[in-house]
Parts: structure tokens; C-alpha cells; sequence
């Protein structure tokens, strides 16, 4: 019994470990709380600068506007503009910026040029005051990047240290613009890779974001979501209802994915003449809002709001006219963020399907503004938990839901090209990981062997191989028979 006793003790060798590994995490603890504290009030500060340049010059264009003249007629000139600007001083600033954050987060350990900021936040203001349909986080993310960059450079840290604080800074720049603390920093972390989570760097992007957050005190992108109309519905319901959406919003954000990428293929052709293609991409934009409104333009927070409230009626064309919008001025020069158009597009497309379908219009539209995100950015968790951290009762559980089934049906595919593959979606097929999702096309995806998509696709199959194999036959011989195909590791024929 002594023995047993003394086997049991823990020893010194137990209080060593112990010791070790306490005195490790609470150095770690302390030292990335230290960097993600740093990080979110250098970036809270620009990002603040950045929303009140926006805001200064979107004021002085319309004050400036004469007459009949609005101030997307001169997108033929602020579209060409911002091109120059990109072109002539941060390349890398181009487009809707997350895109080229993501990628040199895998590619350069997060080394980005510190000009990339304030080329990205002027491109930016001129797109957005003139009415581009762009959003405001992109140059947000990038300009936490830069900033945390050259706060990597000042502080001689290694790669690894670096690209986690690169990280923390495209959290920090996502919870200021957003006005969400915790989605904001979930949202910079998940963005990175599609189905994969860098647990690591959760905890300093959680603090650079709150910390960020209170420095700019951005209010949150919703309030006042009308919601009363659920009390009739049923949880089974309510449950139905959240999976079929779902399916649509995939939908939807499959719709603008490829329409940006149709559109960029398009215009690859005219690359040698950028500023010519961005002329033409305003004078596109000044006729499509003449014809299906002004409030397609710019951000289109009033539509979001009135469909969240459900209080105005919202054309039911107007998330079909924001995806062509937002895809002809990203693809033609436009300088912006993505996300903003997404809620845009999601939540008319909820408040248009459920005033068809006779449901409640603010609460759907409210499971649209979160799914369309979720599926178009693959970033299920951060937009169940703004779905929490946003909406009232019941409507963010079941809007967390709807925006997690958009996300698989939406397929691999992303608004983020640079994104990483981290999982297949389906059980059924086989992806290459650690792969870019904009390298991922038909031949790349494989039904796995066993499954029951295999299953399927044997079982449809065999109806046409039947037919093929009873031809006719002539002059009354058989067909001579067939030499078997070599073994390629494809599925045996059914």
C-alpha cells in the first residue's frame, strides 16, 4: 500500500514540468497580448483616419455636385484616377485589398510595403465618394497589414512572429470597420484559409480587435432588425426555413463569385489599356445606376438598413443589380473592400425572397446579410457569431445556421482567390489541400472512391453505358470484344 502510495505522489520531475510549462504560457500570453494591444491602437488610428477621410470627401463631392449633374457621373474620370494612383504608387493595393493581404500572408510571411496604406485609403475615397460599389474593410485590412508590418521591421521579428502579427493587424482592421469585436477578429483569422482556423494566432487577434474597436467606437452595421413577424413561426420551421435559405444565399453568392471572375476574364484581353478599361467601367456604372437607381451606388448602408427593418420596400432586382455593380467596378479598376456589397446583397436578396414568399422581410433579410458573407468569403464561423453578436432572440441562432448551410453549398470557391484549401466540403470529394482556391478547377476535384457519391454517379452511369454496349450488330457476328483500359486509379466502371 506504502508503495502504490508513493507511486501515485507526484514527484519532482512532474513539478518540473509544470513549472516549465506555466512559466512558457504566461511569458507567451504576455508577450502576444503586449503585440495585439499595440497592434489594435495603431491600426484603431488608422482606420479611424481612414473613415473620416471617406466621410470628409463623400460630403464634399455632393456639395460639389452642380445642377442635375450626381456625383457617380464622374466615374468615367475617379475610376481612371484611382487606377493611376495603384498603379503608380502600391501595385499591391489593387482591387478590393484582402485579396492581396491574404496572399502575402501565405507567400511573403506577411512583408507588405507600409506605402500600400495610405495609397490604398486615398484610392479607396475617391472610388467610394464618387459612388463605386465597393466597401470600406478591404483598405481596412490592408491598412492593418502595413501598419503591422513595419511595426515587424522596427521590431526585428522573425518570420513565424511576424506573419502572426501581420494576422493580428487584418483582425484589427476588420473589428474597427465592422463595429464587431469579436466576428471582426474571427472574420481576419478565418479568412485566411477555407475550413481551417489558426488557433495560435486566435488570441492576440481577439485582443488587437477589441482593442481597435474602442479606439474607433464604430457603430454596428445593424439595428432595429424587425423580427416580430417569427413569433408565429415554429422551431421545426424556423429550422426548415433557415436550410432553405441557406441553399439560395449559397446560391446567390455562387451567382457573384462567378460573375467577378466572367468579368475578369473578359477584360483580361484589354490589360494593356487599363485606364481606357476603367473609363469605360464608369461610364457602365453612371448608365446602370441612371436606369436601376442611386441606390445601387456606393455603400447602400440606408438599403441595408431599410431591409433590415423592414420598414421601406426594396426592389426585388437589387441585389442582381449589386452584383453586376460591384463586379464591373472591382474588375475594371475600382479600388475597395467586398464585404459591405455582400451584406448589401444579401440582405435585399433575404427581404425580396421573403416578401414573395410572404414571411417576415427584416428577419430574413437578417439571415441574408450574414449568409451571402459566409458563403462568399467561406468564413462560417465568424458570421455565425456576428449573427449572435448582432440580432436579436432567436433570429441570430437560426441565422447562424442559414449562414453555415450556404457556406457548403456554395462549393470551393471564394470572392478570396488567394485563400488556402483547408477541407473538402463533401464527404463525397477529394481536393488538393494546402492548394489556392483560385487554382481549383473541374479536373482538380475527384469523387472518392466508396462513397456515396461514387455511388450515385455509378448508378446514373450505367443506363447510358448500357445502351452504348447493345449497339447494333452487323452481319449477324458479335462485336469482338474489347480490351480492357489500363488501371488509372479512376472508379471501376459500374
Amino acid at each position: 500500500m506504502k508503495r502504490m502510495d508513493d507511486a501515485q505522489s507526484p514527484g519532482p520531475e512532474y513539478e518540473r514540468r509544470w513549472y516549465t510549462e506555466h512559466t512558457a504560457l504566461l511569458i507567451t500570453t504576455l508577450k502576444w497580448a503586449l503585440l495585439g494591444a499595440a497592434a489594435g491602437v495603431c491600426v484603431g488610428l488608422g482606420t479611424g483616419a481612414f473613415l473620416w477621410s471617406l466621410a470628409a470627401a463623400t460630403d464634399l463631392v455632393r456639395r460639389a455636385a452642380v445642377g442635375h449633374l450626381r456625383p457617380y457621373d464622374a466615374l468615367p474620370l475617379a475610376l481612371p484616377a484611382a487606377v493611376w494612383l495603384v498603379r503608380r504608387f502600391a501595385p499591391e493595393a489593387r482591387g478590393h485589398g484582402t485579396e492581396a493581404v491574404i496572399a502575402a500572408v501565405h507567400q511573403r510571411s506577411g512583408r507588405i510595403d507600409w506605402t500600400v496604406a495610405p495609397v490604398k485609403l486615398v484610392a479607396t475615397v475617391v472610388t467610394l465618394a464618387f459612388g463605386g460599389s465597393v466597401g470600406k474593410e478591404g483598405p481596412c485590412a490592408q491598412i492593418g497589414a502595413a501598419i503591422t508590418s513595419l511595426f515587424a521591421d522596427l521590431l526585428h521579428l522573425n518570420d513565424e512572429d511576424r506573419r502572426r502579427l501581420v494576422i493580428c493587424g487584418i483582425a484589427a482592421g476588420f473589428a474597427a470597420v465592422f463595429g464587431t469585436p469579436v466576428s471582426g477578429a474571427l472574420f481576419g483569422v478565418e479568412v485566411l484559409y477555407l475550413g481551417r482556423i489558426e488557433y495560435p494566432v486566435l488570441f492576440p487577434s481577439l485582443v488587437a480587435g477589441i482593442v481597435a474597436h474602442l479606439v474607433t467606437s464604430t457603430p454596428p452595421p445593424v439595428a432595429g432588425v424587425e423580427a416580430a413577424g417569427l413569433a408565429s413561426l415554429g422551431h421545426l420551421q424556423l429550422v426548415l426555413l433557415s436550410i432553405a435559405f441557406g441553399i439560395v444565399f449559397g446560391l446567390v453568392a455562387f451567382a457573384l463569385i462567378e460573375s467577378m471572375r466572367l468579368a475578369g476574364a473578359l477584360l483580361h484581353r484589354f490589360a494593356a489599356r487599363p485606364y481606357l478599361v476603367a473609363a469605360v467601367g464608369g461610364v457602365a456604372l453612371a448608365i446602370g445606376y441612371t436606369l436601376a437607381g442611386e441606390f445601387v451606388s456606393g455603400l447602400g448602408t440606408d438599403t441595408i438598413q431599410a431591409a433590415l427593418a423592414g420598414t421601406a420596400p426594396i426592389p426585388s432586382f437589387a441585389w442582381l443589380a449589386k452584383i453586376a455593380a460591384t463586379a464591373v467596378t472591382l474588375e475594371t479598376g475600382g479600388s475597395g473592400g467586398i464585404v459591405t456589397p455582400l451584406f448589401f446583397i444579401g440582405s435585399t436578396a433575404g427581404a425580396a425572397l421573403a416578401h414573395a414568399a410572404h414571411l417576415p422581410t427584416g428577419a430574413f433579410a437578417a439571415f441574408g446579410f450574414v449568409a451571402v458573407v459566409a458563403a462568399a468569403a467561406n468564413t462560417p464561423v465568424a458570421a455565425a457569431v456576428m449573427a449572435m453578436e448582432l440580432l436579436p432572440g432567436p433570429i441570430g441562432v437560426y441565422a447562424a445556421l442559414c449562414a453555415v448551410t450556404a457556406f457548403l453549398v456554395v462549393g470551393h470557391r471564394s470572392v478570396y482567390a488567394s485563400q488556402k484549401l483547408g477541407f473538402s466540403k463533401s464527404a463525397g470529394l477529394e481536393v488538393p489541400l494546402d492548394g489556392y482556391v483560385g487554382e481549383l478547377d473541374a479536373r482538380a476535384l475527384r469523387v472518392r472512391q466508396g462513397s456515396l457519391t461514387e455511388r450515385a454517379h455509378r448508378m446514373l452511369d450505367k443506363p447510358g453505358r448500357r445502351r452504348r454496349a447493345s449497339g447494333p450488330r452487323r452481319g449477324g457476328h458479335s462485336a469482338a470484344p474489347r480490351k480492357p483500359p489500363a488501371d488509372t486509379g479512376d472508379a471501376p466502371p459500374g
